[in-house]
C-alpha cells in the first residue's frame, strides 16, 4: 500500500513539474482528444479517492476499472502531455484537500 501512495505522489509531482514547466508547448497543442479528457477525469476521481483513504486504495483502484500498473500508465501518459498535465493539475488544486 506504502508503495501506492508513493507512487501516486511521485506521479503527482511529476505532473505539477510538468505543468509548469514548458508553457510554449501547452501552447501548441491547442485541445486535447475527448478520449484524453475522460482520462484526466479518471485520474482526477481515482487519484481524490485515493488521497481520502488511502487505505482502501486496492479496492478503489478496481471500482475506477484499473490496476495498479493501469493506474501508473495513465498518469505517466498525463505527465508527458503538458496540455492534459496542465488540466490534472488544475483540476486537483481546484477541488482542494480532501
Amino acid at each position: 500500500m506504502n508503495m501506492h501512495l508513493r507512487r501516486v505522489a511521485c506521479g503527482a509531482a511529476l505532473i505539477l513539474v510538468t505543468a509548469c514547466g514548458h508553457p510554449g508547448e501547452e501552447a501548441a497543442k491547442a485541445t486535447a482528444s475527448p478520449s484524453a479528457a475522460t482520462g484526466v477525469d479518471l485520474a482526477v476521481a481515482t487519484a481524490r479517492a485515493i488521497q481520502a483513504t488511502p487505505a482502501a486504495a486496492d479496492s478503489i483502484l478496481r471500482a475506477h476499472g484499473l490496476t495498479p500498473a493501469g493506474f501508473d500508465s495513465l498518469m505517466y501518459d498525463i505527465a508527458t502531455d503538458p496540455a492534459l498535465a496542465r488540466t490534472y493539475a488544475e483540476a486537483m488544486r481546484d477541488q482542494g484537500s480532501p
